[in-house]
């Protein structure tokens, strides 16, 4: 099964989505701030990466450009996950992101994140 690398630093959201993901066979690898999330996906090169934008340290913005950058993970496709409100602009400049898959507002059900997962990996992450 696939390999998803969650950045996020709210531990219970981390932790539900984690054991849903897990419950289906996949690997999930957690980080709770962006530093971190970027050596993981170096070291692991993920399937599929959930990312919050409103962490502390370095934002989700920075992690999504650096991803995009550096050679070894800018193939991987990322899903932003957010539990502040964007308007339909915000998301649309999320979307001009080469990496960026999805633009979700949280709280997101799990079914749906599920589905959205499933279409980007069938799709060969593109």
């Amino acid at each position: 099964m696939p390999t998803i690398l969650m950045i996020d630093d709210d531990a219970e959201f981390s932790g539900l989505v984690a054991v849903h993901f897990t419950g289906l066979g996949y690997k999930m690898l957690l980080s709770h701030e962006g530093e971190e999330g970027l050596k993981t996906a170096l070291a692991n090169k993920p399937d599929i990466i959930f990312l919050d934008i409103v962490m502390p340290g370095m934002s989700g913005i920075e992690v999504l450009r650096e991803l995009q950058a550096l050679d070894g993970t800018s193939d991987i496709p990322v899903i932003i996950m957010t539990g502040n409100y964007f308007d339909k602009g915000m998301s649309e400049l999320f979307a001009q992101e080469r990496n960026c898959r999805e633009f979700i507002s949280k709280p997101v059900s799990l079914a749906q994140l599920q589905k959205k997962v499933e279409t980007i990996l069938k799709c060969g992450g593109k």
